[in-house]
This record gives C-alpha cells, sequence and structure tokens, in this order.
C-alpha cells in the first residue's frame, strides 16, 4: 500500500501506459481520477479496477474540461497528491512536408495540456505544501530520430517544463519528474509494431531484448509518485531497455 491515503489524477488512464498506471496505484492503495474522451473505455476501466476510481469524460484541450476535471477530482477526494501527465499523440512527417496545423495539434496535445493542467493543480499543492508529478515523456525528448520533429520537440520541451516545475517548487514540498519510455506495445504503437521487419532491426538497439509493457512505465511512475523518491526531483528517467545507454 505505498499510495495508501493519495488521491491521484492519471490523464488517458483509460488505456495503454495510463490504464497500467490506474491498476497499480489503485493496488497501492490510491484513489485515482481518470479522464479520456471516450466513456466506454473509461467505465471499462472503473469497473475492472473498483470504485477507487472517478472517471471524467473530457478533452484535454478545452479549458473547461480541465477545470472540471480538477473541480471535481477536488470534490471527490478532498484534495490532489499526484498528477500523472500522461496523455499524448504520436505524429510525424518530414520537417519540411509538417503542415503548421500539425505541428501545433502535437504541441497542444503533448505540451500545453501538461502546462494547463498543472498550472491549475499547482495552487491546491501549494497550500498543502506537498505534492508529487509524474510526466510521461519519451526517449525522443532524450534524442532525436529523423521524421518525427514536431514530436522529439513536444518531448523534449516538456523534459524542461519539467526541470523547471522542480526548481521553481521545491522549497514547497512538491516534486517533479519525468519518466521517458523506449518502445512499448500500446494501442498507439499497434500499426507500427506489426511490421516484422522493422521490430527485428529496431530491437537490435535494445540490450534488455525486448521491447517494454506499459506495467514497465507503470513502475517506475509508481516509484516517483510514491514516498520512496522524496529525495527526487528535477529526473528524466529512461525506461527504455537500454536504448539510451548507447
Amino acid at each position: 500500500m505505498r499510495l495508501k491515503g493519495k488521491s491521484a489524477i492519471i490523464t488517458g488512464g483509460g488505456s495503454g501506459i495510463g490504464l497500467a498506471c490506474t491498476q497499480l496505484f489503485c493496488d497501492a492503495g490510491a484513489k485515482v481520477a481518470i479522464i479520456g474522451r471516450r466513456k466506454d473505455r473509461l467505465e471499462s476501466t472503473a469497473k475492472e479496477v473498483g470504485d477507487q476510481v472517478l472517471t471524467i469524460v473530457g478533452d484535454l484541450t478545452k479549458d473547461n474540461d480541465l477545470d472540471r476535471l480538477v473541480s471535481e477530482t477536488i470534490n471527490e477526494f478532498g484534495k490532489i497528491d499526484i498528477v500523472v501527465n500522461n496523455s499524448g499523440m504520436f505524429a510525424g512527417s518530414p520537417i519540411h512536408e509538417t503542415q503548421d496545423k500539425d505541428w501545433d495539434t502535437i504541441m497542444d496535445i503533448n505540451m500545453r495540456c501538461v502546462f494547463q493542467l498543472t498550472k491549475r493543480v499547482l495552487p491546491y499543492m501549494m497550500v498543502r505544501k506537498s505534492g508529487t508529478f509524474v510526466h510521461i515523456s519519451s526517449i525522443l525528448g532524450l534524442i532525436a530520430v529523423p521524421g518525427v520533429a514536431a514530436y522529439n520537440v513536444s518531448k523534449g520541451a516538456l523534459l524542461q517544463f519539467n526541470r523547471s516545475l522542480a526548481m521553481e517548487y521545491g522549497s514547497m514540498g512538491i516534486r517533479s519528474n519525468a519518466v521517458c519510455p523506449g518502445l512499448v506495445k500500446t494501442e498507439m504503437t499497434e500499426e507500427l509494431m506489426k511490421d516484422e521487419a522493422l521490430m527485428k532491426e529496431w530491437s537490435k538497439d535494445y540490450p534488455i531484448g525486448r521491447f517494454g509493457v506499459p506495467e514497465d512505465i507503470a513502475n517506475a511512475c509508481l516509484y516517483l509518485a510514491s514516498d520512496e523518491s522524496s529525495f527526487v526531483t528535477g529526473v528524466s528517467l529512461p525506461v527504455d531497455g537500454g536504448f539510451t545507454a548507447h
């Protein structure tokens, strides 16, 4: 029960890494609010996990839905101890072919939504002088690969936001850390991972000999969200099977 008595918001908590975090955090004793656009997915998660989950159907790009997420979580749980900024999107094209609207969409979902939710939660944490943020970035926030510049930049910006948050609010008892997953088997990567030849080639870059699963990332998030990491802040933690050890 490493999170007993804690309450958390997990964005994108109905699938993939977010779902694994929701399950693990609830198993560890937390109460969790999850938000997403697919009502059926959220209801399925709540049914699977139990009454520790508050489901909120909403769109993180809409200010009213962000306000509602925070207010309903406070009303239901009385506080917000942990925020896992997990929601994101992946898309790519060469820089000279990237449309302005596509660039803006990736930045909006991968970075602006994180800023907007964090900004809304911080005042509650500042009053209590306690709180923890965990941001799901990517190894592509640490290194760059061709063809996905907008994604690279959005995840790199998230790591700098993480460090800024840690520096600015550490004296108030608020911690911020980021997890940088390698390739993980989720709904978002499902089509990509069907390319067996490509996966065989990419697997050579993973010393541990496999790609990730959502639980690998959730375990890292649990550590960073728990009091076990009370002396850890501003960290960008690769969980990547050794990919960035090259």
